[in-house]
């Protein structure tokens, strides 16, 4: 039997579902790293969780106005996933981001009952890293951004939103900057006294931490200044005690894929952002 339980207290939630996320770190990154900032103050948009005979099969968090974080605990037919759907179509759902397969098909479903359109935003793949197989081949060194660089970070993280299709004013890319750099996980790589790419480490968990924010500049590409980045700042997290590290990645992209795995990043899921809106 397939039920919806709906919470409206944080720590009830994390009590519930956080022992069943960490069993896998990386493939729940997402998920994970946003509860573990949560607190009691925190006022989520949504916290749910499908059961499936009094088990948790999906976990749904929703912190962003424009998706919510499907977790798959366990693998649903697709009858059971109709189910799902019935149960949820009562919901505002904006969008749905999680394993690809279930949120292609769940958001589907959804569309068809809500009488919406369902459209895939990223197609994308989540890698996890246990040992840098690539140390950085450009010259350079790996400099922690702190508050001087702020100018530098607020272009670059408005140009990088930009490039995703999530632009941001410069006002929104100033506060993210801020908070990265407070957060003493962002990183610069420096070649001669001149910033040429930046990567961020951010969601911690137990044993895992996500790598993300990756951009160099146009004129700086194809120069390895990004692979360097990224696979210093893995070792420097490893080194700081994480068991892996982990990213994603966008499919259309070959070549961040292919810089990746030659770095040590292994391919663990599929993850899909579907978002809804009403029929053209």
């Amino acid at each position: 039997m397939i039920q919806l339980h709906r919470y409206r207290e944080v720590q009830e939630f994390k009590n519930q579902v956080e022992p069943l996320l960490s069993k896998n770190e990386v493939l729940h990154n997402l998920a994970l790293g946003i509860l573990h900032g949560l607190n009691e103050s925190s006022k989520p948009n949504f916290m749910g969780v499908i059961f499936k005979d009094s088990r948790v099969v999906l976990v749904l968090l929703q912190t962003h106005p424009k998706q919510i974080i499907l977790s798959q605990i366990q693998k649903l037919t697709e009858g059971e996933l109709s189910e799902a759907a019935e149960l949820l179509q009562e919901i505002d759902i904006p969008g749905l981001v999680g394993e690809k397969q279930t949120v292609l098909y769940l958001s589907q479903k959804l569309a068809d009952l809500k009488n919406q359109e369902a459209s895939l935003k990223m197609d994308q793949r989540i890698y996890r890293l246990d040992k840098v197989k690539k140390a950085a081949e450009a010259e350079g060194v790996l400099v922690k951004a702190r508050l001087e660089h702020l100018p530098l970070v607020t272009e670059w993280i408005w140009e990088f939103m930009g490039v995703i299709g999530e632009p941001v004013s410069k006002e929104q890319a100033v506060k993210t900057g801020e908070a990265f750099i407070k957060a003493e996980r962002l990183f610069l790589w420096e070649v001669n006294g001149k910033y040429v790419s930046i990567a961020n480490a951010t969601r911690p968990t137990t044993h895992n931490i996500t790598i993300n924010f990756v951009y160099t500049p146009q004129k700086e590409r194809k120069k390895g200044y990004a692979s360097s980045c990224v696979s210093t700042l893995s070792q420097l997290m490893l080194d700081s005690g994480f068991q892996t590290t982990s990213l994603y990645t966008d499919m259309t992209n070959p070549t961040s894929n292919k810089i990746y795995m030659e770095i040590g990043y292994e391919h663990v899921a599929d993850s899909a952002l579907v978002l809804f809106h009403e029929k053209k």
